[in-house]
């Protein structure tokens, strides 16, 4: 009889699914904190004063990772349908996708230091594989 490793898939993924959660739900909460900081009030007068409008897509990204998060989490402990987290762990992770284009390609590309972006985009790509990790968990 074989015997059988902690570290299987289910484990692993249960683990996965915690940290994401969890990261999620901070992000959320930390964009949904500083949205009414002293530096982003500035930021969003400054864009007022020289005629631009103010979108709020930080924001909404803000609670969309922050639901997105909870879902996640409850998805493990509570009784969710499967196509719910699916759905939701997809969009989470199409949205992910987008941001990694738009941040790392869209915006000038390589900046500051050519080893500083690559860094930051490996951690981008961690974060999105994970998450679709956990969509083929839920498929």
């Amino acid at each position: 009889m074989a015997r059988k490793n902690f570290f299987d898939q289910g484990t692993t993924l249960f683990v996965m699914q915690i940290v994401v959660a969890a990261y999620l739900i901070l992000l959320g909460l930390l964009g949904i904190v500083y949205w009414n900081s002293a530096a982003a009030q500035f930021g969003r007068g400054l864009h007022q004063a020289f005629g631009r409008s103010v979108y709020p897509v930080n924001l909404i990204l803000s609670i969309v990772e922050l639901a997105a998060g909870v879902i996640v989490l409850l998805g493990l402990f509570a009784a969710l349908r499967r196509d719910l987290l699916f759905v939701t762990t997809l969009v989470i992770a199409i949205i992910w996708a987008v941001l990694i284009v738009v941040n790392f390609f869209g915006r000038g590309s390589f900046g500051p230091n050519f080893l500083v972006w690559l860094s930051r985009l490996a951690a981008d790509l961690i974060v999105l594989l994970a998450l679709w990790l956990i969509n083929r968990k839920y498929a």
